[in-house]
């Protein structure tokens, strides 16, 4: 006789991750020191775009260069913990 596993099933309207999905979230600390792409500051702090826009709205500083966008890890820890600017 043969023992299979099932898989749980998941309730309607919720799925798993796609690969590449589970991919593209960062995950470790906020080095201080380092500059971050926008695409790594929202992975890492679980933002989408209307949280990145209304974070930079309450005083999240931005660099841009050309179409690009860098937040220095800095201002991201001071932002988050509601220190007074970055150590720099």
């Amino acid at each position: 006789m043969l023992l299979t596993t099932r898989e749980p099933t998941m309730k309607k309207g919720h799925q798993n991750p796609s690969p590449t999905q589970a991919r593209n979230v960062a995950s470790g600390t906020v080095i201080p020191d380092a500059i971050y792409r926008l695409d790594e500051v929202k992975s890492r702090m679980g933002w989408r775009d209307a949280a990145f826009r209304a974070a930079v709205r309450a005083g999240l500083k931005v660099h841009r260069s050309g179409k690009r966008i860098y937040i220095h890890g800095a201002d991201l820890i001071a932002f988050v913990t509601g220190a007074k600017g970055g150590d720099r």
